[in-house]
């Protein structure tokens, strides 16, 4: 039996490998063993050992004892994540890259979907206060305040992404400029010879989104002359009932829309799903342009304008954010990113 078997009540149960059985299979110190398999002074220990040591734990399937560190350390190595719903793209995107910058520095990522729901994201956060997480990266959903003074009270360090809460001091966040963003969507479909847009996006408290929303206002009011720029605005839990409706009215009714602005990812297939049911020529009846992107663009017949959020940015300056947090306290910083607008032929008039 291997020496990593131990026998008992007639069974083979596996007994967890310690660094005291690789050092006495080798002959060698458990604490060389320590400072082999943690990388420490390796200018100091003979390769030949060192591999040594490294292929007999590989062999034994040795596993650092990671709740005996966080003791030792006062660390856990881990982030938690909580994002506002898993089901949309862009979260699912900027998941994968925190997780592999986290990687990077020898974090591992817990995630959880809040799914915009306050309720859900106080859960969340016990549930990762519990864990010892080390840090948390949240897109937090409207209302959430009183969470996050209460993350700012116990010194839970953590940066805020996506959102924006700007009544609130001192936060880290990495946030994209909305309002810019909008105002870009309008000068492109205005140099593109549009020249009545419309808008529709959510009734939300969600600052990011309002601003994304003032943004096309104010574009269309200074840029395009319109006195009362269309802008829809409906509950999310009836948007999609209500899509089919709105589309058909600006595009026929009295005011004859020219464009549509969808602000989220989520509304733009909804819409688009309306205008290949009723075979829209777009951009010739109507132009399009969408806020984020999804792969269900590919599936429409016109290739989509859109609105491209800097992902690697975002993720990646969040965890630099959040591993400077960790190791000092220091003045809030709130990073504001610019995004790009991908242009294909929905909004390109012929």
């Amino acid at each position: 039996m291997p020496d990593h078997y131990v026998a008992i009540n007639s069974f083979n149960v596996r007994r967890k490998v310690s660094l005291k059985d690789i050092a006495k299979q080798l002959n060698v110190s458990t604490a060389l063993v320590s400072y082999v398999l943690n990388d420490k002074f390796t200018d100091r220990i003979h390769p030949e050992t060192a591999r040594k040591i490294k292929a007999l734990a590989e062999e034994l399937q040795y596993h650092p004892n990671q709740i005996a560190k966080s003791l030792k350390n006062n660390q856990t190595l881990t982030i938690g994540l909580i994002i506002a719903d898993i089901s949309n793209l862009f979260y699912s995107s900027i998941a994968r890259v925190i997780e592999d910058a986290a990687k990077a520095h020898k974090y591992n990522v817990i995630f959880g979907s809040a799914d915009e729901k306050p309720e859900k994201f106080r859960e969340l956060v016990q549930v990762f206060e519990s864990r010892q997480v080390d840090g948390i990266i949240l897109a937090a959903p409207a209302g959430s305040e009183e969470m996050l003074d209460y993350l700012k009270r116990r010194n839970i360090p953590f940066v805020l992404i996506d959102r924006d809460f700007p009544d609130l001091e001192q936060i880290n966040s990495i946030t994209i400029d909305n309002y810019k963003a909008s105002w870009n969507v309008v000068a492109h479909l205005k140099k593109n010879g549009f020249k009545k847009p419309a808008m529709i996006s959510l009734a939300t408290d969600l600052h990011h989104l309002q601003e994304r929303s003032r943004g096309f206002r104010e574009a269309a009011s200074k840029l395009m002359n319109i006195k009362t720029p269309a802008l829809i605005e409906e509950s999310e839990e009836h948007l999609s009932e209500k899509m089919e409706t709105v589309l058909l009215k600006l595009m026929n009714g009295k005011e004859k829309y020219d464009a549509v602005y969808f602000s989220t990812n989520k509304i733009a297939v909804d819409g688009l799903v309306v205008l290949a049911r009723h075979k829209v020529e777009v951009p010739k009846k109507i132009g399009v342009v969408c806020f984020d992107e999804a792969e269900a663009y590919s599936i429409f017949n016109t290739s989509i304008t859109y609105v491209k959020q800097p992902l690697a940015d975002i993720g990646g300056q969040a965890v630099e954010l959040l591993l400077k947090k960790m190791k000092q306290d220091g003045p809030a910083k709130r990073i504001v990113l610019n995004t790009s607008l991908i242009e294909g032929n929905s909004s390109l008039l012929k």
